[in-house]
């Protein structure tokens, strides 16, 4: 089976450092909001970040994107984040735009307004945002969204709303962490706001899926973060079939909450945890994912006119794609019409 290249349009692979000891805790009955609240989870992340060199987070990065391409993505988007200071979201992006040159896939990158750093006042932080680090991004030329975190434990929706109207003005594509947590209305923010999409979406309403349909935003399911979180609260998958919403869904690849690289095992996780039929899924994956990030005219597809992104599988249907989960069914990663990983033998 010949397949359009897998594009995984939400991730957070350049990052220092690791947090297996927060897997230890959640299997012990430790919750997302009690790791976070004791000092681990993002706040983690971001005090190994800044320790970590640029060199160090292009190199692991670098590494990071081989195990990508051997599953077959052809595309991938990368957020800052674990920086949260003007410096070292700067490392991070640099870091991000290196990998970009070098790198045989296509890398979308993009500046996440991830969380509250301490001893700052949160007024004083999202000011800063705006009034530094958001122009110090577009100087630079170092990302091409702007994304945040709209939930309970991290922004409100009117500090959410004063950023991306800030990122907005200054020429930022739009992206929103939405009710991953509890739903404060960051979804239907998405919708006033314009936002290309809205990622995550457990707690999405059937009213803030019409809202987001009418705006035109490509809700973005993250089901490897529901598996490894073990969320108990899925997404309204009838909703959304039901109001035909264009779904797409990403890896949402971070050191916290989903270490999967294969966007096939998020297809699988797809179809069996938030049951998504194998069609959507696959769409979801591709076509869908091209147009989460504005990408759709040139991938997602294989059509006349099209790069040449594809990957070929080692299976004779297209539902045994999922259906062989976690099986190494990539035979060929083929990128612009060039093989970019293929097996051997």
């Amino acid at each position: 089976v010949i397949t359009p290249g897998l594009i995984d349009s939400h991730t957070h692979f350049v990052y220092g450092g690791s947090r297996e000891a927060e897997f230890a805790m959640r299997i012990a009955g430790n919750s997302y909001e009690e790791i976070a609240r004791s000092g681990g989870g993002i706040a983690s992340s971001v005090e190994m970040t800044k320790k970590t060199s640029e060199e160090e987070l292009f190199l692991s990065g670098k590494e990071r994107i081989e195990k990508f391409v051997r599953h077959g993505t052809t595309t991938i988007e990368c957020k800052s984040g674990y920086g949260l200071d003007t410096e070292t979201e700067m490392k991070i992006l640099r870091a991000i735009n290196r990998l970009k040159k070098d790198s045989v896939l296509d890398i979308v990158p993009t500046y996440l307004v991830h969380s509250i750093p301490k001893n700052i006042n949160r007024d004083q932080y999202v000011d800063q945002v705006c009034g530094e680090i958001l122009p110090e991004v577009v100087k630079n030329k170092l990302a091409i969204f702007c994304d945040i975190f709209c939930d309970e434990i991290a922004f409100s929706v009117d500090e959410s709303r004063k950023v991306l109207n800030t990122a907005r003005e200054l020429g930022f594509a739009l992206k929103i962490h939405a009710d991953e947590l509890s739903d404060i209305g960051a979804a239907a923010l998405a919708a006033e706001m314009g936002c290309v999409s809205a990622d995550h979406l457990e707690f999405t309403s059937r009213t803030s899926i019409k809202a987001m349909n009418k705006a035109g935003v490509i809700p973005t399911l993250l089901p490897g973060t529901a598996f490894f979180l073990q969320i108990e609260k899925k997404p309204d998958i009838n909703g959304f079939l039901e109001e035909n919403s264009p779904v797409a869904i990403a890896s949402d690849y971070n050191p916290g909450s989903c270490m999967i690289y294969s966007m096939l095992k998020i297809i699988s996780i797809a179809c069996i945890v938030f049951r998504l039929p194998v069609e959507n899924a696959l769409i979801a994956a591709t076509h869908n994912a091209a147009r989460a990030l504005k990408l759709e005219d040139k991938i997602g597809s294989i059509k006349t006119g099209k790069q040449a992104d594809l990957i070929v599988c080692d299976v004779d249907n297209y539902r045994k794609i999922p259906y062989n989960f976690g099986e190494d069914i990539v035979r060929y990663t083929i990128k612009k019409g060039k093989v970019i990983y293929g097996k051997t033998g």
